[in-house]
C-alpha cells in the first residue's frame, strides 16, 4: 500500500503537467479557429448572445470538452487526437451552451429544438445565438466520422433536456436521480461520437455511467446557481451533503471497477481514469468538504436557501483547493 502511494506521489507531477499540456494545445486551437467565428458573430449580435455564452465557449465546454473529456478517450484507445477530431470535439463544446439556452434562456417549442437538430429549419434560424449555433454544429458534422451516430446521441441529449424541465417542480429523489444520470450520460456519449476508433463493447455503456456521475459532479459545483434560478437538484434539495457524498463515492467506485473489464490496454485505462480523476472527478470531493461545512452554522442540516454565494462556491484555482484535490487523487489511487 505504500509503495502504492509513492509511485502515485510521483506519478502526480507528471500527470498535471500531461493535463496542463492538452489545455495549452486545445487554447491555441481556440484562439487560431474558434476566435475568429465569434468576432464574426458579435459583430451582427442582435443582443442573444452575451459575455457568458462567450466564456461558456472559449473557457469552459469549448476548452473542457476536447483538453479533458476528449483527451482521456484519447489516452484509453492510445493515440492522439486528430485535426478532425479536436474540430469536431470542440463544436460540441461550443454548441453545449447554446443548445441549454434553448431550454433555459430562450424557452424555444421542444420541436423547434428537434427540427435543428435535424437540420430541417435552416431558413427559418433568426436570433444571432441560433446562427451560431448551426454555424458550430454544421461543423462538427462535417468533421465526425459517423454523422447519424451523433445527430442520434444529440437527440437523446434533447430528449435529457426535455426530462430536465421537470427539474423546476417538485419531484422525489429517485426521479431527480434518473434525470440526472440520463442527462449527463446521454451527454458524454455525443462527446464520444466526435472520435473517429468504433465505440468497444461495453464502452457506450460506461460512457452513460461516467457522464452520469459527472453530471452529479457538475450539480455539486453549480448548486449556487442552481438554488438562484430554483432548480431542483440532489444537491440543492439535499438535507445532509453527506448522503450526495455517499451516492458519488458508490458511483464512482462502480464506474473505476466497471472500466477495468473494458477490451483495451490496462496502462491505457489506468491514464484514462487518472485524466478524469484530476479533471473532474477529485475536484468534487473538495467541493462537497466546503459544502458540508455549512452544515454548522444551520444546526447540522444542509438548508441551502439559507447560506451565502461564497459559501456555496468552491473556487478550485486557489492553491489550497488544487493540493486538496491533489491529496484527493492519491487517496483515490489505493
Amino acid at each position: 500500500m505504500l509503495q502504492h502511494s509513492i509511485r502515485a506521489a510521483l506519478h502526480l507531477p507528471f500527470l498535471i503537467k500531461r493535463i496542463r499540456g492538452y489545455i495549452g494545445i486545445q487554447k491555441q486551437f481556440i484562439n487560431n479557429y474558434v476566435e475568429p467565428v465569434l468576432k464574426q458573430a458579435m459583430l451582427k449580435n442582435d443582443g442573444s448572445l452575451d459575455e457568458d455564452d462567450l466564456k461558456k465557449i472559449t473557457g469552459y465546454y469549448g476548452l473542457a470538452v476536447p483538453a479533458i473529456l476528449g483527451e482521456s478517450f484519447c489516452a484509453l484507445r492510445g493515440f492522439p487526437m486528430t485535426e478532425k477530431e479536436r474540430g469536431a470535439s470542440t463544436c460540441q463544446g461550443a454548441i453545449t451552451g447554446l443548445f441549454d439556452d434553448f431550454f433555459d434562456k430562450d424557452f424555444l417549442e421542444e420541436e423547434i429544438i428537434k427540427d435543428r437538430i435535424n437540420e430541417q429549419a435552416a431558413t427559418s434560424v433568426k436570433k444571432s445565438n441560433e446562427k451560431l449555433f448551426e454555424i458550430f454544429y454544421n461543423e462538427a458534422l462535417q468533421n465526425v466520422p459517423r454523422r447519424e451516430q451523433m445527430k442520434n446521441k444529440l437527440i437523446d441529449v434533447y430528449h435529457a433536456q426535455v426530462d430536465s424541465l421537470e427539474q423546476k417542480e417538485f419531484i422525489n429523489k429517485e426521479r431527480l436521480l434518473a434525470i440526472t444520470l440520463y442527462k449527463g450520460g446521454a451527454s458524454l456519449q455525443f462527446y464520444r461520437s466526435a472520435f473517429e476508433h468504433p465505440l468497444a463493447p461495453g464502452e457506450d455503456e460506461l460512457m452513460y455511467k461516467a457522464g452520469g456521475i459527472m453530471q452529479l459532479a457538475n450539480d455539486v459545483f453549480d448548486v449556487y446557481k442552481d438554488r438562484e434560478a430554483q432548480i431542483k437538484t440532489l444537491v440543492t434539495t439535499a438535507t445532509k451533503i453527506k448522503d450526495v457524498r455517499v451516492l458519488f463515492s458508490k458511483l464512482l467506485s462502480a464506474f473505476y471497477i466497471e472500466s477495468t473489464s473494458l477490451p483495451y490496454p490496462h496502462r491505457n485505462i489506468r491514464i484514462f481514469l487518472d485524466i478524469l480523476s484530476i479533471g473532474i472527478f477529485n475536484r468534487c470531493y473538495v467541493c462537497l468538504d466546503q459544502l458540508e461545512k455549512n452544515e454548522m452554522h444551520t444546526g447540522n442540516t444542509f438548508q441551502v436557501d439559507k447560506y451565502s454565494r461564497k459559501q456555496l462556491i468552491c473556487d478550485m484555482d486557489t492553491k489550497k483547493n488544487m493540493l486538496r484535490s491533489a491529496a484527493y487523487f492519491l487517496r483515490s489511487t489505493n
